[in-house]
């Protein structure tokens, strides 16, 4: 996603929510705002192969990482900030059933709402198998142009007040938010955080995906030589930083690839082809053998150089959407590219039963999971792409349910194997 990335000041977010955007917009806050002033506290390595992923030196105090298959740990090699214990390791559990309260950004495009729509479908089953009591304590942001890290504080200390057992957050800042976090678990109460790291908080489960840095590698593979063009996030936002200085990485990697320009497109379809059109205009002789973006701005880099006439060159699609997908599927025989999708149903799939095995006392061996989102190329496109829609179609990738982090996968993550609801 992609989704890491700021908190839009309130002019923009109200100017962001076009349909050419709102997919963007969606992705942004539903999958990297929180992030925005946590800091990466790991060291990073230069990938040492052209289309080898950038690795970082994760500061892993408990050495958790070591007990992990290597598929596994090998999801942390991209993973920019600490690996910590947990106290949910300890956690005994609470009897069902589970009383749940679920904290969203506003529900604005095709992810949040797959998110929203698949989270309250897993919680309505789980209620009819005895898990759970309703209703699910929802509290979702109204607007963007009014939100603040306060009214989810403030959720946060309310429904611990009202007695709920679990928590899943989708958070609009996060470290102002690790003092509520933290409390919430000094009461019993686990919260479980979706694309997001606060490394302030004991309590805080984080499960986060570096979304951009292996479409950037596998892209850097493909291409080998040539000018390369950057399209950045939001400048002053760390976790931003954190995927430009692994784009920067797999870029160095290939010798043959050189940066001949860099540009920002706020993490937003318009911002970014108005920047792109801008460079192109100016640097006319030059050619653009590739283009690295840092997520959800694939389609306004595409329509810069339609716009302009020009051939599209391959845009790394990390954090890739419904439009630019089906627009990449339409012309698969001439073009070819690497991206990486995370669906909001999956993301739902995996953050109710993380706090479910928690819940059920199953054992949380580290306050940190890092979910490897798999890796979309010419070869499986059609499995998340939608065929027939246009670039500024405002979709969600297609993916199954368990497509992010499976029930196997967790596994490793937990003392106990196994779904605890079996649903």
């Amino acid at each position: 996603m992609t989704r890491m990335l700021k908190s839009m000041s309130a002019g923009k977010r109200k100017g962001r929510l076009a349909l050419a955007s709102v997919t963007c917009a969606a992705v942004v806050i539903a999958m990297a705002l929180g992030t925005q002033a946590s800091g990466a506290t790991a060291t990073s390595a230069s990938a040492t192969k052209c289309g080898q992923s950038v690795k970082y030196n994760v500061p892993d105090s408990a050495g958790f990482l070591k007990t992990l298959p290597a598929n596994i740990r090998a999801g942390y090699d991209s993973w920019p900030y600490s690996v910590d214990s947990t106290p949910w390791s300890a956690f005994k559990g609470v009897k069902k059933p589970w009383k749940i309260g679920l904290i969203l950004d506003p529900v604005t495009g095709p992810y949040a709402q797959d998110f929203l729509n698949e989270f309250t479908a897993q919680f309505n089953a789980a209620e009819k198998l005895g898990l759970v009591k309703g209703p699910l304590v929802k509290y979702i942001l109204p607007s963007y142009a009014t939100a603040t890290p306060e009214q989810q504080i403030s959720a946060v200390q309310q429904m611990v007040s009202e007695g709920v057992n679990g928590i899943v957050l989708q958070p609009l800042a996060g470290p102002p938010l690790a003092p509520a976090i933290d409390a919430a678990g000094k009461a019993g109460v686990p919260v479980v955080m979706f694309f997001n790291d606060i490394d302030q908080s004991k309590y805080v489960v984080n499960m986060w995906t570096q979304n951009n840095s292996p479409a950037d590698a596998a892209l850097a593979g493909m291409v080998k030589t040539g000018n390369v063009l950057v399209v950045r996030g939001t400048a002053g936002i760390p976790v931003e930083q954190a995927y430009e200085d692994a784009a920067v990485a797999d870029i160095a990697a290939c010798p043959g690839l050189h940066i001949v320009g860099t540009v920002y497109g706020d993490f937003d379809t318009t911002t970014a082809k108005t920047a792109v059109s801008q460079w192109l205009a100016a640097h006319p002789t030059t050619k653009i053998s590739a283009v690295f973006q840092n997520g959800v701005m694939m389609a306004g880099v595409v329509e810069a150089f339609q716009s302009a006439g020009l051939h599209v060159p391959p845009v790394s699609d990390g954090g890739c959407q419904g439009g630019d997908l089906s627009w990449w599927l339409a012309h698969k025989s001439g073009y070819k590219t690497a991206g990486v999708c995370i669906s909001g149903n999956a993301t739902a799939w995996s953050t109710i039963r993380v706090l479910f095995r928690i819940l059920a006392g199953d054992g949380l061996k580290t306050r940190d999971i890092a979910v490897p989102a798999p890796l979309v190329t010419n070869a499986n496109l059609a499995q998340f792409a939608t065929r027939g829609k246009g670039l500024d179609w405002a979709g969600d990738p297609r993916s199954p349910v368990n497509g992010w982090a499976s029930d196997t996968f967790l596994n490793s993550f937990f003392k106990k194997s196994g779904d605890p609801a079996n649903f």
